[in-house]
């Protein structure tokens, strides 16, 4: 440590310690700790008690300059909170500090206290032109830890009536504890919020079929290509189709599949004020704007390191379209209110999705042609239900199982209603949902597992009636000729008999899945396809018979 950085020996402190005042009274330091601690109490916000601190110690003190700085893994500083008497420093004002106090301030284990006549001659010239005559400072880390610390609070004094002494070293000492420990609990919850975030993200995944079951459908034949091949790489990725297609469950299918986490989604277009979107996306500090109460991590910052889902991204103003132009070029963004020199920077892979015409909306001055190329590194158009109507029965029997288990099953004839070529899908695959789950809860009322076609009205599927062709189980059939090999004799045999059958195909289904899934390395995604079933039909079956994946 330099010599000019020094700590009086620990004593206890004196009962009330007063500074004179500007104004000829007497500030106590006891009085100040008091403040400290009534703001500790009804602090439910580490960043509001931070700064209420801060003010507390730049009004007690009288110190011309205050700044609590973050410490970067490099060993860089930044300034989240920054006051001088009265006012917030203005950003040029925040780099007029002393750098080697800083830095010496994060390897002590307290508070120091900067004496330029015992400094070097080089270090005083360093800061002669900064007016700094003495300055305090000390490490922000919880009581006990180890390490690094979180950041430091500084203070410097450049009028000679107003220098601090040994005792506002050890006052700030206490004061830095305090400040430390909210940090400490501060960047705990931030991170338990990034963890809840992605978490929901994998909660609302757990129902979503995988990208190998969305390219299992025939519909999807012809994107199935592009989208194993984007899915791997680095380029942002634009989806485009019309509304309820399937846009974000493919946007979240190719993330999951990329393993690029956290996976977070925003939905623009709720609303079309900047400061909205600018916090939505990028986040505020605290009093940014009215009704900034406390800080705000944005969306970007949550998805750092993974994939961000722009839901509507059409729907985002002109300005707005400018801030995210800014974030897919440089990677760096400012949150409202940022006041540090330098912008925060984030890596994070982005999946637009939108049901609009963006090349129309380019050409009519909607969208901005340079976010459009930075967005559409790669394109994925999904077509509408109607264009792939033989994938309505497999994704019903889908959305059945979500909402009813797998028990349920689909009568024949409803799933030929499904493909029905007059049906004009208007929702699209959303729309179907909808069906099904309606469907389910009429055909429950029959205490039968099975959704029939009088489960659903002609006007839910936008038609005026069903024809009678569809409506019939199938042309009629004889009943079956008795097999040669059919169980003779009482029922009791017949039943016994029909057992051991039924044992023998289940073992000679167990060896073909089992095979199966061998000869595909054990991925029931591509030992479903090889067998004509679900993904998630196999993997029932594999645990109905006890099959070990």
């Amino acid at each position: 440590m330099h010599p000019e950085l020094r700590r009086a020996a620990v004593r206890p402190p004196p009962n009330v310690v007063t500074v004179p005042s500007m104004g000829g009274g007497e500030t106590s330091l006891t009085g100040a700790s008091r403040r400290v601690l009534e703001t500790f109490a009804r602090s439910l916000d580490g960043e509001t008690f931070l700064e209420d601190c801060l003010d507390v110690l730049v009004e007690v003190l009288r110190a011309d300059r205050g700044l609590i700085l973050r410490l970067g893994a490099e060993g860089e500083s930044f300034a989240i909170h920054a006051r001088t008497q009265g006012r917030r420093l203005a950003p040029t004002e925040q780099e007029e500090l002393s750098k080697t106090v800083v830095r010496e301030a994060a390897e002590a284990s307290g508070a120091i206290l900067w004496d330029p006549p015992a400094a070097d001659a080089d270090i005083i010239e360093s800061v002669h032109h900064l007016g700094i005559l003495r300055a305090l400072a000390a490490p922000l880390r919880a009581p006990g830890a180890e390490g690094s610390p979180a950041g430091v609070v500084y203070l410097d004094f450049r009028r000679p009536e107003k220098l601090p002494r040994d005792a506002e070293r050890e006052f700030l000492d206490v004061v830095s504890a305090l400040m430390g420990a909210m940090l400490a609990q501060h960047d705990a919850l931030h991170r338990t919020r990034a963890a809840l975030t992605e978490a929901r993200s994998e909660m609302i995944a757990l129902d979503a079929p995988n990208l190998d079951e969305l390219l299992e459908l025939p519909g999807l034949a012809a994107l199935r290509r592009d989208v194993e091949a984007f899915a791997r790489g680095e380029s942002n990725i634009l989806i485009e189709g019309e509304s309820g297609t399937g846009k974000t469950l493919l946007a979240r299918a190719i993330a999951e599949t990329s393993e690029r986490r956290p996976i977070v989604r925003a939905t623009l277009g709720g609303s079309d004020d900047l400061n909205t979107i600018t916090s939505e996306l990028f986040g505020h500090e605290r009093g940014a704007f009215s009704g900034a109460v406390g800080k705000r991590v944005g969306l970007v910052e949550h998805a750092d390191g993974g994939t961000l889902i722009l839901d509507e991204v059409l729907n985002l103003p002109l300005r707005a379209q400018q801030l995210l132009l800014d974030f897919t070029q440089f990677g760096t963004y400012r949150p409202l209110g940022h006041a540090a020199a330098q912008a925060k920077k984030a890596r994070v892979r982005i999946i637009a999705a939108t049901n609009g015409d963006l090349p129309k909306a380019v050409a009519e001055g909607r969208f901005r042609e340079d976010l459009y190329y930075r967005l559409a590194g790669a394109t994925l158009v999904l077509p509408p239900l109607r264009e792939r109507r033989e994938d309505a029965p497999a994704l019903a029997e889908r959305f059945l199982r979500q909402v009813a288990g797998s028990d349920w099953r689909l009568a024949m004839s409803f799933r030929r209603l499904l493909a029905w070529d007059q049906l004009p899908w208007p929702g699209n695959v959303r729309q179907l949902e909808a069906v099904v789950r309606r469907a389910k809860e009429r055909a429950a009322l029959r205490e039968e597992k099975v959704v029939r076609v009088e489960d659903v009205t002609p006007r839910e599927l936008g038609v005026l009636a069903f024809p009678d062709d569809l409506l019939s189980p199938g042309p009629s059939m004889p009943p079956p000729a008795p097999s040669e090999d059919a169980p003779t004799g009482t029922p009791a045999e017949r039943l016994d008999a029909l057992k051991a059958e039924h044992e023998r195909l289940e073992e000679q289904e167990r060896k073909l899945l089992a095979q199966t899934l061998q000869r595909h390395d054990g991925v029931v995604a591509r030992a479903a396809k090889a067998l004509g079933m679900s993904r998630t039909s196999l993997v029932s079956r594999l645990s109905t018979l006890g099959i070990e994946r």
